[in-house]
């Protein structure tokens, strides 16, 4: 076969021959999985975008104006804008990544760059991450519905026949989920996927509803017994003063894990990128553009008048500024309550995975041999790619649009491990009830959330996509851009997981 130049690509390829090919150095290898014409490919580019903010918007973007309310408002845009950029960079990375070594998964990402070992080292990471994920979700589903059904209580029913106790709130969560119980043991919640656009949709309505509160506290509220949109009689109050800046540097590595974890969606981009319909370079970019672009403009409003209707009284929960019965605000809260609940089975599955994977992990790295060249399922050029997952394939080359050679894999056998019904009901059982009780023991969702963003998220959403990258991109050179960029970042997530933990164990050791 001769050499592959600018002009000249193979039509066809196979995994036996593709060794042969003599590539110009300019010119990159990418392998796409799903191919480029998969069946499995027909998500266009706007569902693909709005999947990814659906994705990214969550129960952290309640906890955004306490960060505002920290550190100031220019300082907390500030942080926001560069955190959007940083999160983007991450995600792109990690596409890139997938191209380059055919992986269909953050996790296969890891093992083509590092091995077997890294798997299992950061599927233990996204383990506790994804625990702690789970705490979160309980302990917002317990400050979102216990407040309505005591205010329920307490309209509907005497006080002398009952009156909500002081563990009230867990009786609460426990209903709850018992409710889903059954949702918590299931395989397969493909059906549920579609209650992130709720979350949108919720936080879109909680935006718009926090924004007439606060038109209605600044500026009606200013006038003594003015009559609000909302039928209510606002005293003449002094406004407090607008905090621009903090002037205590522990307020920024306090905050600023909070705005980095209301990002955090590298675990799911692959996916994403794997479902897209023509994904060029170009077009993915366009994808994780759009979808940042977007997230951070609907964060930065939600930080801003939850900011300026509350000061600095802003809650941890921002629900918690508001009384249970405001009607303005219950149809958001009731939104964003029902994603949890539908959200928190959604989170448990792959977290039970990835719990039940680390034993089989282990037991594969201490059996594995080296393979002979018979054996070899996939060669590797830029970087490896795992070859005990995929079966063989025929591959056939062409030209991306940015000049790069994408060899498709049209035939490809991704192996899952698979666990028996009463192993799957044991972990269920048990990652919930310690989620429980993490989950009515905790003083407030700030304290999961700093915790969780301080200590896990720098390293899940850039420190192992930035070191998987300059792995995978080492051939390439260490001074070209990209690699610099993620060599910079590495660092600095690395350094701010170590600043923001010890401030994230300072604050927990002050509240006691």
């Amino acid at each position: 076969m001769p050499p592959c130049g600018k002009d000249t690509l193979p039509s066809k390829a196979t995994v036996e021959n593709l060794e042969e090919v003599q590539y110009s150095r300019a010119i990159s290898l990418e392998f796409l999985n799903p191919s480029h014409s998969s069946h499995l490919r027909k998500t266009s580019f706007n569902a693909a975008t709005f999947n990814l903010v659906a994705t990214i918007i969550g129960g952290g973007v309640l906890s955004l104006p306490l960060a505002f309310a920290k550190v100031g408002i220019v300082l907390a845009t500030l942080m926001m804008i560069f955190a959007a950029y940083i999160t983007e960079f991450g995600l792109y990375i990690l596409c890139s990544c997938a191209r380059r070594t055919g992986s269909n998964s953050y996790m296969t990402i890891v093992k083509s760059a590092f091995g077997p070992v890294a798997e299992i080292i950061v599927t233990f990471i996204l383990s506790i991450y994804l625990l702690g994920v789970l705490v979160a979700f309980q302990v917002l589903l317990k400050d979102i519905f216990a407040p309505l059904a005591r205010a329920f209580i307490v309209h509907f029913i005497p006080t002398s026949i009952y009156s909500p106790g002081k563990n009230f709130d867990a009786m609460v969560l426990a209903f709850i989920v018992l409710l889903i119980s059954p949702l918590l043991v299931k395989r397969n919640l493909h059906s549920l996927r579609h209650f992130c656009y709720v979350g949108f949709f919720s936080v879109c309505v909680i935006v718009i509803s926090i924004t007439i509160k606060a038109y209605e506290r600044n500026f009606l509220g200013m006038m003594d017994h003015h009559p609000t949109f909302s039928g209510k009689y606002y005293e003449a109050w002094d406004r407090p003063k607008i905090l621009y800046f903090t002037n205590n540097w522990q307020d920024i590595f306090f905050a600023f894990p909070f705005v980095i974890l209301a990002f955090l969606c590298a675990f799911n981009v692959v996916e994403v990128h794997g479902a897209l319909e023509n994904p060029t370079r170009t077009r993915v970019r366009s994808v994780l553009h759009t979808a940042i672009f977007t997230s951070l403009a609907l964060f930065e409003i939600f930080g801003l008048v939850g900011y300026f209707y509350a000061y600095d009284e802003c809650q941890g929960n921002i629900f918690f500024n508001f009384d249970a019965s405001d009607k303005l605000i219950i149809v958001g809260r009731l939104g964003m309550g029902l994603t949890l609940m539908f959200g928190l089975p959604v989170s448990a599955l792959p977290c039970k995975e990835a719990w039940l994977s680390i034993g089989p992990q282990i037991q594969k790295w201490l059996k594995e041999r080296p393979l002979d060249s018979e054996s070899e399922t996939l060669l590797r050029f830029e970087s490896g790619i795992s070859t005990d997952t995929y079966s063989t394939f025929n591959a056939s080359a062409s030209r991306s649009d940015d000049d790069n050679i994408v060899i498709d894999i049209p035939e490809l056998i991704h192996k899952e491990p698979e666990h028996n019904q009463v192993v799957n009901i044991v972990a269920a059982f048990f990652l919930q009830a310690f989620a429980y009780v993490a989950a009515i023991s905790v003083p407030g969702i700030a304290i999961v959330w700093s915790v969780l963003g301080s200590s896990l998220s720098f390293l899940i959403g850039f420190a192992i996509p930035c070191a998987c990258y300059l792995k995978i991109r080492e051939k390439k050179g260490f001074f070209r851009t990209n690699n610099l960029i993620a060599f910079l970042l590495l660092i600095f997530s690395l350094a701010m997981t170590f600043f923001c933990t010890n401030q994230a164990i300072n604050n927990i050791k002050s509240q006691k």
